[in-house]
């Protein structure tokens, strides 16, 4: 089985896009699982389209990621944000991918993709000046090493044993499956606007969060170099 695991914060505009571009082939046999702090209308859509809601008692990317894993049945884990940015038609091309890795990163970066939007692939190249760094750094070769589309087996993921709270956790999983010595792929997906308005910036909005990362990227390295 393959559990799909969207975490929400007031996502009411996206929730439905997100769960909709699942494929129906992928999703008779899928769990959905939508888990949620919103205070909008989120939940409600989402049981409506057939998803299993869990509500969490606290805020925190990487919290509702790892409470949903503890309530998931699934062997394979795929992780959507739920803003509408992550296509789902593109699981299968993920898993296809995951049959040759261990950990698939779904990518947004500089191709041009049918059915995408110019205006957010042109927010991607300034972002790739932070993005590109970032995988040199981990000695990975993937365009966006910060993506929250990501296939992965159940038994992977136990491995990596993940503590972070937050939107940190991508980075902390990236860095524990370098550190496995992980098989990482990527599959490139268009650059599509989040539903319910204008792209926000996550570093505007929670610049804490590029510390914690740039942080854990900075005592990987030192590590790494037996500097620690």
């Amino acid at each position: 089985m393959i559990s799909i695991i969207i975490p929400t914060l007031n996502e009411e505009e996206g929730v439905a896009r997100t769960i909709n571009s699942i494929p129906a082939s992928i999703k008779k046999d899928a769990q959905v699982l939508v888990v949620d702090v919103s205070t909008d209308k989120t939940p409600t859509i989402a049981t409506s389209l057939g998803a299993q809601v869990i509500r969490a008692d606290r805020k925190g990317k990487g919290y509702q990621m790892r409470l949903a894993v503890k309530k998931s049945k699934g062997d394979i884990l795929v992780f959507m944000d739920g803003d509408g940015t992550h296509p789902g038609s593109y699981i299968p091309k993920m898993l296809d991918a995951l049959e040759d890795a261990d950990l698939v990163l779904g990518c947004h970066n500089l191709l041009k993709i049918e059915g995408e939007s110019e205006k957010m692939r042109n927010i991607f190249r300034i972002y790739s000046f932070i993005a590109l760094p970032i995988s040199k750094v981990l000695n990975l070769n993937v365009s966006d090493p910060l993506a929250g589309f990501r296939a992965i087996r159940r038994r992977d993921w136990d491995r990596l044993q993940l503590k972070s709270n937050d939107f940190d956790i991508e980075t902390e999983m990236n860095i524990n499956a370098v550190k496995n010595n992980f098989r990482i792929a990527e599959v490139s997906i268009p650059n599509l606007e989040r539903s319910g308005g204008a792209q926000s910036s996550k570093f505007l909005k929670s610049p804490k969060m590029w510390v914690k990362i740039f942080q854990m990227l900075l005592d990987y390295t030192l590590e790494k170099n037996n500097f620690k």
